[in-house]
Order: C-alpha cells, then structure tokens, then sequence
C-alpha cells in the first residue's frame, strides 16, 4: 500500500467518484440523480475523502456526513458514515481498510464523538473499530387498524405541513426524543426540514394546538403508506396523526413504519404487526470517549464509577486507564489514576484473567458496550478482558439499553 494515499474530494472528482460508484452498485435510478448533483454541498470540503494512487487515479471515496444523534435524550455530533466505494479492480489491496481509517481520523478531527454507518461489509468496520450497535426496525400494519383510532383522537385535526413549519417541526422531534431519553435516532436540521417539507414526494401534517402537539411524515407509492417519522405530545394526538395516515386506507391496504420499538403507536394501535417486520443492522464507533461521556443523557437514578482500559490504535487520545462516572443523569471519562487500583470487594477476577486490573476493551469493544451490550456478551464475543463481576454489573447498569436508528443514510 506504499504506492496509496488519502486525500481530500474535490468538486472536479465527483465524476470520478460517481464512475467507481456504478462500477460498484450500478448505475443511478432517475431520482438519485439530483442527490448527487447536491451532494458537494453537503461534503465539500473536508467530508469526503479518496484514496489515490501514484499517478493520482481515484481508487476509492467515502463520505463522513455531519448529523446530530439522540443519546439518552441528549444530542451528540455523530459522523454518518456512507457512500464508501472501492474500484472493483483494486480491491484486495486494503484500500477500504486505508480509507475507514482515514475517515475515521478525519472525524475525529472534526469533533464528532460517535460514528455510524449501515455496513455492506461488517468485517471491513470492524477492522477500524466499529461494532454492531442497533437495527433500523421496520413493520407493518393493515391500514384500516390504523385508520379506526381516529375515534380516539379527541377531535383534533392535523393541518398540511410546508417549509414553513421547519423549526416547529425540529423542535417537536427534539423534545420527543429528550422526553423519552431515545438511544439512536438522528435529529435533522432546521435547514433539512425544509428540504423535506418541502419534497413533493412526502406528505406532512402538524398539530400545533393548545390540547394537542405533534407531526408525522409519510409518503405512498406501490399501494402502501410508509410513515417515517412520527412525534406526538399525547394520546389523542397520536391518535388523530395515525388516523391520518389510515386514511389512505382505500388506496394502500398497508402501513408501514420505521418505529421505535417501543413507540406507543405499540400500545395504541388495536392490531399486531404483520409478519413483514425488517430490521436492518448498523454499526457505531466511539471517537472521542471523553467528548461522548460528557454529552450523553444516562438514567437519573444510576450512580457509578468505573475504571476501564482502552487500546484503540486509531485514537490515541482515546487509549489508556479511565475513570467512567455516572451521577445525576450526566456522565464523564477521566484519565484514571494507575495507582488506584480497583477498588471494592467480592468475586476474585482471576477467573476473568487478569487478576486487579480493570476491564481492558478494544474499540469495538467499547462501541457495543455504548450501545449496551452487557459484559457477559462481550466476554463471550472475544471483546474484553480483565475487570470484576461487580464492575460489569456496574457498567451494565451505565450503558443499558436498546437503541436504534429510523432513518437510513
């Protein structure tokens, strides 16, 4: 690989991009034509990188696109990883494992804390420290079940949202997400909802009333509603959005939505979901530990304080002894004092290998234990070693969830 380097996406290299783009996945559908005319707005500069050869022909390109992401119903600045191509004939020379490792360095650069992305090739992440964090859920409904809770919609009635709406509906989305302490979702911006609002292909109704607050986007094609997002204040205005999405039940039959698993269109809705339940896995990394600790939102009744060691090659200020606490719902790494110890009594560590040192994990390691994958898990996965049955419970209780993604990018 001493013939590659990485370098930074130009507006002149987009044709070049696109080329290895279709070589890769084929050509672009009519409407994916316009995103990637618009696409140098979003990544120019610095948010997409190449990796080139000695004469400078283009190998491989992938974007690091700026999002904010919900975690325990605080927001994080997280780097979506897409658009991560590699010239079909160049591959097997480590050109993908070149380019993750640059955009993660790019990223952290730039300050994003947490990285996501929706892997083709898990293997290739992992090799630069992402880890399966969550699903993107999605299932289905018959729309007639969604169409009879308008009875309990208390009278509302939704009103057609435009552009206008754009920082009413940021703010409804980002008090729904801090309201029910949501692990996984992305927050688009003001200036994004104003694309989406005004995209013909979504249709969009708000709730702005005294006795009711709220907004649902969805779109039909194929003879089926797709709901894509859905934010309500109360019962009766998450009746009254539902209803009107079931409305268009004479013309689809089926509703589909990228729900949060525990969305209390779950408890409202008067039917099971069908059996067309898809989820589709994506991956996290942690990038800047401390940065990560201090804006997250963690469960207001779990105190704790955890030593942990991490090796992440990568991140170098990310490596090393730290101490993980957890009090009053806020949370923050601090370089660990060596000499410490570990603190505490009960089951011997020896039967975890290393016996007084605390739980010692790689990036992956680390990244699913973010995402909550108990230690008991991890230990069986290979990803972490050293540490003590109480401090496992403890770390456990820190990072417990189950998050996941509704939009995909």
């Amino acid at each position: 690989m001493s013939d590659l380097r990485v370098r930074d996406v130009t507006e002149a290299d987009l044709p070049a991009a696109l080329q290895i783009r279709t070589r890769s996945f084929g050509p672009l559908r009519g409407s994916e034509q316009s995103w990637w005319d618009g696409l140098a707005a979003e990544v120019l500069p610095g948010r997409m990188l190449a990796v080139v050869d000695e004469s400078d022909t283009m190998l491989a390109t992938g974007r690091a696109l700026p999002f904010e992401q919900v975690w325990g119903g605080r927001h994080l600045r997280m780097g979506g990883v897409a658009g991560v191509y590699v010239e079909p004939s160049a591959r097997g020379r480590g050109v993908g494992t070149l380019l993750g490792r640059a955009l993660v360095e790019r990223m952290v650069e730039l300050g994003d804390v947490v990285s996501c992305l929706f892997p083709t090739a898990p293997e290739l992440y992992r090799a630069v420290g992402y880890e399966v964090g969550g699903v993107q859920p999605r299932c289905s409904y018959a729309a007639h079940d969604v169409r009879a809770v308008r009875s309990r919609g208390g009278g509302l009635r939704p009103r057609p949202a435009g552009p206008e709406d754009a920082a009413l509906v940021h703010s409804l989305l980002r008090a729904h997400q801090e309201r029910h302490a949501l692990s996984g979702p992305m927050l688009p911006t003001v200036e994004k909802w104003r694309e989406y609002l005004a995209d013909d292909g979504l249709i969009n109704y708000v709730l702005d009333e005294e006795d009711g607050r709220g907004f649902v986007s969805y779109s039909l094609a194929d003879e089926v509603l797709t709901v894509e997002e859905i934010a309500a204040e109360s019962a009766e205005a998450t009746a009254a959005l539902w209803a009107v999405v079931g409305s268009g039940s004479s013309a689809a039959p089926t509703v589909r939505a990228h729900l949060d698993p525990r969305d209390p269109a779950r408890l409202l809705l008067g039917a099971v979901p069908e059996l067309d339940v898809r989820e589709h896995l994506w991956m996290l990394r942690v990038l800047d530990l401390p940065g990560a600790m201090a804006a997250r939102g963690f469960a207001p009744h779990v105190t704790a304080s955890v030593d942990v060691v991490v090796d992440d090659p990568l991140v170098p200020a990310g490596s090393g002894r730290w101490t993980l606490t957890v009090e009053s719902g806020a949370g923050r790494a601090d370089p660990a004092d060596p000499t410490d110890g570990t603190g505490g009594a009960g089951a011997s560590p020896a039967a975890y290998g290393l016996e007084g040192e605390p739980a010692r994990l790689g990036p992956r390691g680390l990244s699913a234990l973010w995402c909550g994958w108990t230690m008991s898990r991890l230990r069986v996965a290979g990803l972490v070693r050293g540490g003590r049955p109480e401090t496992d419970r403890a770390l456990d209780a820190v990072f417990a969830g189950s998050p996941h993604l509704t939009e995909y990018f």
